[in-house]
């Protein structure tokens, strides 16, 4: 009998701790039992040469929005199977909200056997019973979702105020779990858009005059305090200005468990940009290229902790206003490892820096890594495999939409150097050159462990 149930031979390989060796992988049973220069004995070989092998990314800014009309959980696994996403932490907008823990069961219970990658779920807070954290943490929840006010897309999250933020912060840190935070400053967001529709304002620009910097900052200022005063762990979420991340930086400095999450969509296209299509609009907005260029900087220096891909495939309404128009950047889980990788590539980043980016980070921060986000001994075997000297157009007819539905992305014709050529899940090859081999049920729910 054969050794390994499969081997991924010939690729270069980024091990956990960033070096890229050429070495071999055994995978039995779904996880990494052998790395080695030497031959494998396995039932199954995937041949790697000329390919670099990546642990699969973990995208931990994820939206299905369940009971809506947009999306299936099947069909948003399936783009991120395509894309090299092997684990997807999964966000609590759903219709209506899932902020009980018999919500959270009842909708655990209704995608099983529904995606093709595995997955882990958020839970949020319910102002009337605050002790639905500890319920939902119970039900399965990995980690909590909160914005700072109605910030969010009217009727869609409810928003905390400071107290409310203080309590669950609180909560949370009991729990053990994780909190990421959607931080703007409601009052400064409110007092602008009321400004710039009472001037009759529907430019895209207004979108940005609407949600300035200084309102992020604001609201990732009063989060990162609370996090230093209840010791919780807190992630904010789609940090999109430098003034926020270089703030935060100083708070995780002197011990604060503070992190920050950008979205590739945030350093991979300008404001200038979205002033030229309305359908770059997402929340909060993207900066000038002056503000994304000083982002990488700060990317490479190590102040920006993860990259997530907030996919939310909202369609976009043709002829729209900047008020009017959906947010979200479209379909962007099948997008993040080859659009982010990319453009860090050409600025000099590592593949040992991008993946920890884009998967170790994300793993460590929500109770999956060893399991997830590495090649090492012991870990699942998901894989990226990637092809790093790639030459090909992004088209948005290759990515995953529901049925009926505009294909599109904010990198519509981007020239793209990385591009997933196989991903496997726990040792199963799931996707292989686009096409899909996996089945629903493949993914599996994920719960994160408990911060000590």
């Amino acid at each position: 009998m054969p050794a390994h149930d499969l081997a991924v031979v010939g690729g270069d390989v980024v091990l956990d701790g960033g070096s890229v060796e050429r070495v071999n992988i055994g995978i039995s049973d779904g996880r990494i039992v052998t790395l080695t220069d030497g031959p494998l004995d396995a039932r199954e070989t995937l041949d790697a040469t000329r390919l670099t092998v990546l642990p699969g990314a973990v995208d931990q800014h994820f939206h299905v929005f369940w009971n809506y009309e947009w999306e299936t959980y099947e069909n948003a696994t399936r783009a991120a199977a395509k894309g090299g996403v092997t684990t997807v932490v999964d966000m609590p907008l759903d219709n209506p909200p899932t902020l009980t823990a018999e919500a959270l069961r009842g909708k655990l219970a209704a995608i099983a056997g529904a995606c093709h990658v595995d997955y882990a779920s958020f839970g949020g807070y319910l102002a009337d019973d605050p002790s639905e954290m500890e319920r939902m943490a119970e039900a399965g929840a990995s980690c909590f979702k909160l914005f700072t006010g109605g910030v969010a897309p009217p009727g869609m999250y409810p928003g905390v105020d400071d107290g409310q933020l203080l309590d669950a912060l609180r909560r949370a840190a009991a729990i053990g779990l994780p909190v990421t935070v959607h931080a703007e400053n409601a009052y400064i967001v409110d007092f602008e858009t009321n400004r710039l529709m009472g001037d009759g304002r529907t430019d895209m620009a207004a979108w940005d005059d609407a949600r300035p910097w200084y309102s992020e900052l604001a609201a990732a200022h009063t989060v990162a305090l609370l996090a230093e005063v209840t010791g919780a762990r807190v992630i904010l979420a789609h940090v999109s200005s430098p003034q926020t991340m270089e703030a935060l930086a100083g708070f995780r400095e002197r011990g604060v468990d503070v992190w920050t999450e950008t979205g590739h969509h945030y350093v991979c296209s300008t404001k200038e940009q979205a002033l030229e299509d309305p359908r770059l609009k997402w929340n909060p907005p993207t900066r000038a290229a002056a503000e994304v260029e000083r982002m990488w900087d700060l990317i490479a220096a190590g102040d920006v902790n993860s990259v997530g891909s907030d996919h939310a495939p909202l369609p976009k309404a043709e002829g729209a206003d900047v008020w009017s128009q959906s947010p979200g950047p479209g379909n962007n889980v099948q997008t993040i490892l080859t659009i982010f990788a990319t453009q860090a590539r050409q600025r000099g980043l590592s593949l040992g820096r991008i993946v920890d980016l884009v998967s170790t980070r994300p793993a460590k921060l929500f109770g999956l890594y060893p399991r997830k986000g590495a090649i090492r001994l012991g870990s699942d075997a998901d894989l990226a495999i990637v092809d790093t000297n790639a030459a090909r157009t992004l088209d948005p007819e290759e990515l995953e939409y529901i049925e009926g539905q505009a294909k599109w992305s904010p990198f519509e014709g981007m020239d793209v150097t990385v591009d997933p050529m196989h991903t496997v899940l726990r040792g199963k090859v799931i996707c292989s050159r686009g096409e899909i081999l996996g089945s629903p049920g493949d993914g599996t729910h994920l719960v994160g462990a408990r911060i000590n």
